[in-house]
């Protein structure tokens, strides 16, 4: 029923992109953890994280330079890593479990001060000096984090009655325009001055990632059984993608002007001239979990089994003109 349904999605709604080319690359599979994230500055810089790779071992992180792989040691025993964000020719951030953040400059690793151990999903950064972190656990306590100076301090604002989850994730326009998508179907705003609340799915949504660019923001998630995507084309939050018998969405491609959504089974989605279209690849059937697009609208997606202690069987696809290597 899901294959069917990604073969025929095809929604009418506001303003899309234009449909990138490209061919379906299988550049990693069956890897010993699942990969969780993925950034890029350009096809030429990308990183790729995930979860430890045994008892005892530390995550998994891999930066490509245009030409081959390498495998970086974070230096990190029994650590997941769930995010990566950075800066063109600068600072590049990750984060995971047990309140994890490590900077990486200069070819070097520095593990950041943060205020607990709670696992950190999200990040995004208007500049190397201002990062916001975000997480918590599905039973935990959610947070949101700004980094001043070498170390993260909690950011007050929350909603009272929201102690117990997560928020997912974090992108943003500017730092004066930052989202962040959580549980219970709630979605923050950062203004500049204060961190805002609006209830956007129902309260037993959780709404896993969030993108924004200058035309929309966009989060998907699950409302625990089918899958849900709202947009925000400036006039608030409307549902975009029927829940049922729909695939659970897991990504959102957090910036840029082409805005791909990936889920459960290797469902892909992106806009496209004024309409959500599946964009079926027939390399996987592994769960994505996260996606990031180039300016040219090349589409970057990883996942694996992640919903479990210890994550395996990493996948990475890749969607663009050029052939890449697979990891090594």
């Amino acid at each position: 029923m899901r294959r069917l349904f990604l073969s025929v999605l095809l929604l009418s709604i506001g303003c899309g992109d234009d449909a990138p080319t490209g061919t379906w690359q299988l550049l990693a599979e069956r890897r010993p953890s699942s990969l969780l994230a993925v950034w890029a500055s350009s096809a030429d810089d990308v990183w790729v994280v995930g979860g430890r790779e045994g008892t005892g071992l530390g995550p998994t992180v891999f930066h490509f330079d245009g030409t081959a792989w390498s495998k970086l040691d974070a230096n990190q025993p029994n650590t997941d890593i769930w995010q990566v964000f950075g800066f063109k020719d600068g600072d590049v951030f990750l984060g995971g479990s047990n309140g994890t953040i490590l900077r990486y400059r200069a070819g070097t690793f520095t593990k950041l001060i943060t205020p607990s151990t709670q696992t950190v999903f999200g990040l995004w950064g208007a500049s190397p000096t201002d990062v916001w972190a975000t997480g918590g656990q599905s039973a935990g306590t959610p947070f949101v984090w700004r980094l001043q100076g070498d170390e993260f301090v909690e950011v007050p604002g929350l909603p009272s009655t929201f102690t117990v989850g997560a928020v997912w994730k974090v992108a943003g326009r500017s730092a004066t325009d930052v989202w962040m998508s959580c549980s219970q179907g709630l979605v923050l705003h950062w203004d500049g001055q204060t961190l805002s609340n609006e209830q956007v799915g129902k309260p037993e949504e959780s709404l896993f990632s969030i993108g924004c660019n200058s035309k929309r923001c966009v989060t998907a998630g699950t409302n625990l059984t089918n899958g849900v995507l709202y947009q925000n084309d400036g006039n608030g939050w409307v549902s975009r993608v029927p829940t049922q018998d729909g695939p659970i969405w897991r990504g959102v491609t957090p910036m840029g002007d082409h805005t791909w959504v990936v889920g459960v089974s290797g469902a892909v989605l992106r806009l496209d001239d004024s309409r959500w279209k599946s964009d079926p690849q027939e390399l996987t059937i592994e769960s994505l979990h996260a996606a990031w697009s180039t300016a040219e609208g090349e589409l970057f997606a990883v996942g694996g089994k992640f919903d479990r202690a210890i994550t395996i069987d990493g996948v990475f696809l890749f969607k663009g003109t050029t052939e890449l290597p697979p990891l090594p």
